[in-house]
C-alpha cells in the first residue's frame, strides 16, 4: 500500500509511505524564495518526490492531509500586523467579524485543500483527514523506542484544530488521547507574543530567546519570573490541563495585556525569566502527567518542546524514567504522522514504527558528486581528489584546520545536516568556531553551534545522559564534561548543542567521525546545516555549486570525492599544505 502524507499548513511537507515504512519526506521550503513563508499545498515538493519514485497519480492508494481545519496562510508582514493590532479596536473587530459573520473566517475550506489534487492527478476521492495533535503524536511516538511498550506523548504548540496541548498513551502503537488543552490558553502562543513585545520575530526567534535567556543573571530576574508564572495555573478538576489566570486573556490576543505586565523590565530579565518560567512550569506538567498515567517513558514534541536547550532543566527537574525528543516537533513532520495515522486507520494496523532510520529526504547519488567533481576541475581553482578512503582523508583535513562542506547521501528528515548536508570543521579554535557560527547565523552573536556526535560516545562527553532514549536522533542540548573544549558559549558551563545519531543510521558518517577521534583525539566536530544563500538547506549538488566558493569554504567533500581550493591560484599545491604547516596541527 501506498500512503502519501500532506500536510498544506506552516512549512509545507509531503511524505510516502510504502508497506507502512516511510521512505521519501520532501520540503515546500526549499524550492520557496522565502522559506519562512513557505506555505499552504506543497506542489513542487510533491511533484519532486512522485518523479523519484517514479509514480503516477492513480498509483497512490491513501491521501492523507494533515489537520481537519486550516488557518489561511500568512506571510511575514501580515503576521507582525497581526500582533500589533492586538487589543486595539481594530483588532477586536476583525476578530468579531471572522468569528460572528458567516463565511468570515480565515479557515481554509476542504474543497480548496483537495483542489491541487487534480493538477497532481492524485484522487480526491482517496484522501482523508488527520486529526493535527494526533499527525504530531503518531512521529513522535513512531521515533522513539519504549522497552515496555508504553510510552507517554507530550504534545505542546501555538494552536492545531483547536488545541495548543494534548496528552497521549501509546500502548503497542496504538495511540490514545486522554487529555487536551485548548488554543486559548496556549503557551505556545504566549511565548510568540513575548518573543514579539522582544522586537524578534515570532515562529522564528524563539529558540534564540531561550538561548539568550540562559545568559541572564540579576536580582531582578526572579521577580520576572513570579510575574509570568502567576499567569497560568493547573486546573485542580483536570490534574493534567492547566488554563490562565490573574486576568490574563487569551494567549493569542494578550499583547497589550504583557506590555503593561512586563512594564519596566529588562529585556534580558524578560528573556531569562520566560525561559524559567517555561522549564519549570513543563517540568511540572511532565510529572504530573507521567504520575496520573503511571507511564515513565516520555517523548516530546510540538513547537514549544522544539526549544531543544530546555532539554536538560527538563530532563533534570523530572521523575521520568526516559525522557526523549522527537527528530521532528514541527509541524513540518505532520505529513509523516498522518500518513502512519491513515495507514493505521485504513488497513487497521495498530503497531506502525517506520521511523527506523533520519535520512529520507533528497538524495546525492555518487553519480551527482561525480558531475560536481568535473565541473568544479573545469572551473578552475581547486584540486579534486578521489583517495581509496575518503572518510578518514577529510578527517585528516578537518583535524588540520580546514572548513569543509560535505554533501552525500540524503537528507535528514529534520534538515539538521547530521554530516550529509553540514559545514564541518573542528571544535576547540576560537577561529574556526566564529567562521562557522558566521556561516549559520551572522546577525546572532550568542548562538551556539551545534557538535556531530555518535550516541555511543555521549557518556563520555556529556552529563546527564541518562534519561535519553536507546539509539537516539536529533539534537539535544547537553552538559560537556569539559565545558573549556566543548563550548564557545558567554557561559562555559552551560549546556551545548549536540546533534545526535547511531551508526547504523548513517555509516558513512560515523565513518568520518571515528576517523576524526583518532586524527585530533577528543576535540569536537563542529557540525551545523549547510545553508545557501536564501537560507535554504544545500539541497542538491546544484546548491553546493553555486554557493559553496562564495561562502569561503576551503572545499567539500562530495561523495568519494574531495574538491580543495588552491591557495592561490598559481600554486601548484592544494590549500590543504598550508593547513598542515599550523601549530595546532603539529607543525612549525
Amino acid at each position: 500500500m501506498l500512503v502519501l502524507g500532506i500536510h498544506d499548513g506552516k512549512d509545507p511537507s509531503v511524505a510516502l509511505l510504502r508497506e507502512g515504512a516511510v521512505v521519501r519526506i520532501g520540503f515546500e521550503a526549499d524550492y520557496a524564495a522565502e522559506p519562512f513563508e513557505a506555505a499552504g499545498f506543497p506542489v513542487r515538493a510533491t511533484e519532486h518526490l512522485l518523479a523519484v519514485e517514479g509514480l503516477r497519480g492513480e498509483d497512490i492508494d491513501v491521501v492523507a492531509f494533515a489537520g481537519q481545519h486550516l488557518e489561511q496562510p500568512r506571510t511575514r508582514r501580515e503576521l507582525l500586523k497581526q500582533y500589533s493590532e492586538s487589543g486595539t479596536f481594530r483588532g477586536a473587530t476583525k476578530r468579531f467579524l471572522r468569528t460572528a459573520v458567516p463565511f468570515g473566517s480565515r479557515r481554509v475550506s476542504r474543497r480548496d485543500r483537495l483542489r491541487p489534487l487534480d493538477k497532481l492527478g492524485l484522487r480526491a476521492a482517496r484522501t482523508t483527514f488527520i486529526d493535527h495533535h494526533l499527525a504530531q503524536a503518531a512521529v513522535a511516538a513512531a521515533s522513539t523506542h519504549a522497552p515496555d511498550g508504553r510510552l507517554l506523548v507530550l504534545v505542546c504548540e501555538n494552536s492545531g484544530d483547536g488545541i495548543s496541548a494534548s496528552v497521549h498513551v501509546s500502548r503497542g502503537g496504538r495511540l490514545d488521547r486522554v487529555a487536551t488543552i485548548d488554543e486559548d490558553n496556549s503557551l505556545g502562543a504566549f511565548l510568540e507574543t513575548i518573543t514579539y513585545l522582544l522586537g524578534m520575530v515570532p515562529e522564528r526567534d524563539e529558540s534564540l530567546l531561550m538561548e539568550l535567556g540562559s545568559l541572564a543573571r540579576g536580582l531582578q530576574l526572579s521577580k520576572v519570573t513570579k510575574r509570568l508564572s502567576i499567569l497560568f495555573e493547573f486546573d485542580p478538576l483536570l490534574p493534567l490541563n492547566w488554563r490562565r489566570a490573574g486576568n490574563l486573556p487569551e494567549t493569542y490576543d494578550c499583547v497589550e495585556f504583557l506590555r503593561t505586565h512586563l512594564r519596566r523590565r529588562r529585556f534580558d530579565h524578560i528573556a531569562g525569566a520566560t525561559r524559567q518560567f517555561l522549564e519549570e512550569f513543563l517540568a511540572q506538567w511532565i510529572d504530573r502527567c507521567a504520575l496520573k498515567t503511571a507511564c515513565d517513558n516520555v517523548v516530546l514534541t510540538g513547537s514549544v518542546f522544539g526549544l531543544r536547550s530546555l532539554y536538560p532543566a527538563l530532563a533534570s527537574a523530572t521523575r521520568a524514567r526516559q525522557l526523549a525528543l522527537c527528530p521532528v516537533p514541527t509541524d513540518a513532520g505532520n505529513a509523516v504522522g498522518a500518513a502512519i495515522m491513515a495507514l493505521a486507520e485504513k488497513a487497521g494496523v495498530e503497531h506502525v514504527l517506520p521511523l527506523g532510520q533520519p535520512q529520507l529526504g533528497s538524495d546525492a547519488s555518487d553519480s551527482d558528486c561525480a558531475e560536481f567533481a568535473r565541473s568544479e576541475e573545469a572551473r578552475g581553482g581547486v584540486w579534486i581528489d578521489q583517495p581509496e578512503h575518503p572518510e578518514q582523508r577529510a578527517a585528516e583535513l578537518l583535524a588540520g584546520g580546514a572548513v569543509l562542506g560535505r554533501i552525500a547521501g540524503r537528507v535528514d528528515l529534520a534538515r539538521l545536516g547530521l554530516g550529509n548536508r553540514s559545514l564541518l570543521c573542528r571544535g576547540d579554535l576560537p577561529e574556526l568556531r566564529s567562521a562557522l557560527q558566521q556561516h549559520a547565523r551572522p546577525d546572532v552573536f550568542w548562538h551556539e553551534v551545534p557538535t556531530l556526535a555518535l550516541d555511543s560516545e555521549l557518556a563520555a562527553d556529556f552529563l546527564g545522559t541518562e534519561k535519553l532514549p536507546p539509539k537516539p536522533v536529533g539534537e539535544y542540548w547537553l552538559k560537556p564534561r569539559r565545558p573549556q573544549v566543548w563550548s564557545g558559549r558567554l557561559n562555559p558551563n552551560a549546556p551545548v548543542s549536540v546533534q545526535v545519531f547511531h551508526e547504523s543510521a548513517d555509516p558513512a558518517t560515523a565513518s568520518l567521525l571515528k576517523s576524526f577521534r583518532k586524527a585530533a583525539g577528543r576535540t569536537p566536530l563542529l557540525c551545523t546545516p549547510w545553508l545557501n544563500r536564501r537560507g535554504q538547506l544545500t539541497r542538491t549538488v546544484q546548491d553546493a555549486r553555486d554557493g559553496w566558493r562564495d561562502q569561503g569554504l576551503d572545499g567539500v567533500i562530495a561523495g568519494p570525492y574531495i574538491v580543495l581550493r588552491r591557495a592561490d591560484p598559481q600554486s601548484t599545491q592544494p590549500k590543504y599544505a598550508e593547513l598542515a604547516r599550523r601549530p595546532f596541527y603539529g607543525g612549525l
